[in-house]
Order: C-alpha cells, then structure tokens, then sequence
C-alpha cells in the first residue's frame, strides 16, 4: 500500500499574525504599568519587524532599541545614537507605527537618542516632536 504525502501550505505572515492578534491585543490592554507595557509591545513588534525586514536589516537598525515607556499613547524607543534615531524615522517609521496600530490603533512610536534622553525630558521632548510631525503632515496637505 503507498502511503499519501500531505503537504501542509506554509503559513503567511499575514495569516500567522491575524492569528495572534487577537491573544496579543487583550494582553496588551490588561497591562497597566506604562514601562511593562511599552516592553511588551516592542518584544511583539521586534519580532513583526524582523519577519517583515528579515533578520540582517533587523539586526542593523532594531537589535539595539530599547523600549522605554508608553506615555499620552506614544511608544517612546531609545536608540544608541542621533543618526539611529533619524535613519529609523525616515526609512522605517511609518512601518512601525502600522504595525503598532495593529495592536492599539492609538498609539505611534517616537525614537530618542541615548544623548538626547539625557540632555531633555523625555515627555516634554516627544510631545513636541508629536506636534511638530502633525504640524508637518497638516503642511503637505
């Protein structure tokens, strides 16, 4: 008797993240504390990021990212350095705030230097950042 080879269909991403979905979005809204909460939302989006970018581009711009708070519905992300901080923004920050939305249509992400965390406070800095990118975005329409 030959036996039948059944070959399941690998799944997509799309698929394997609308499974996961709905577990990751209830977790995420029982979470109370702002910097628990902002550590688990960047172990989820890390990994989107990498499936998305793939491991190299991953490793280069997002191994060194830090999560530090949730704070007035922004992820705020520490990067090693200024030049980190604006190559994210430009090439990558729209991909990370759809993925984000995903999980809290709400919330954006906002990258700060280590140099700039220290020399500013952190809330009063991206709150204006926030204000100017709208500002920027209300300009170009």
């Amino acid at each position: 008797m030959k036996k039948t080879r059944v070959i399941k269909p690998k799944t997509d991403l799309k698929t394997r993240w609308t499974a996961r979905q709905t577990g990751l979005k209830e977790k995420s809204l029982k979470l109370a504390h702002p910097v628990v909460k902002a550590s688990y939302l960047w172990s989820v989006l890390t990994e989107q990021l990498s499936d998305v970018l793939g491991p190299e581009v991953h490793h280069q711009w997002f191994k060194q990212v830090k999560p530090l708070v949730i704070s007035h519905n922004v992820l705020i992300l520490e990067v090693p350095n200024h030049f980190s901080a604006q190559w994210i923004h430009t090439h990558y920050h729209e991909l990370v705030d759809v993925l984000l939305s995903v999980m809290d249509k709400r919330l954006s992400s906002f990258f700060v230097s280590q140099s700039e965390r220290h020399v500013r406070n952190l809330t009063e800095s991206a709150a204006s950042e926030i204000k100017r990118q709208a500002e920027d975005e209300e300009g170009k329409d």
